[in-house]
Order: structure tokens, then sequence, then C-alpha cells
């Protein structure tokens, strides 16, 4: 049986990776409905404006579960190593 502070370091990595994962998948799916938003008055300055505020936030998300899946990536290499 492994020492219980091993058990209890190798939980904390597991969730921080579960977690992560999940950041990960909330962002994406957030991002690709960001980036298939509609307007209600086309071809206005107030849609434009929407839809450029939209792709970018949209962008930001995406970056965001791209740095949590490579940081869930790093957990998973250090949980399965121990």
């Amino acid at each position: 049986m492994a020492p219980p502070t091993n058990s209890v370091v190798r939980g904390i990595f597991g969730g921080l990776l579960l977690g992560a994962m999940g950041a990960a998948l909330i962002f994406l799916d957030a991002s690709w409905n960001n980036s298939h938003r509609d307007c209600s008055f086309p071809d206005t300055e107030q849609c434009n404006f929407e839809l450029s505020t939209a792709a970018e936030v949209a962008r930001m998300q995406a970056l965001a579960a791209i740095g949590f899946a490579l940081v869930s990536g790093g957990l998973y290499l250090v949980w399965r190593r121990r």
C-alpha cells in the first residue's frame, strides 16, 4: 500500500487534471457559440460592432481552452510519472 501522502498528492493532481480538462471543454464550447453569433439587425453599425466583439471574445476563449488543455496534459504527464 502506498503512503497516505503519496495518495493525497496523486488525488490532488488528478483533481487538477480533471478540472483543467473540464475548463478547456467549457471554454471551447463558449468559443464555438461566440464565433457563430447572429445579429438582429444585419448590416448596421451595431451589428458589425457586436460581431467583431464576439469574434475577439471567441478568439480569447479559444486561446484559454488551448492553455487549459496544455496544463491538463502536463498534469497528466506528472500524474502518470509518479
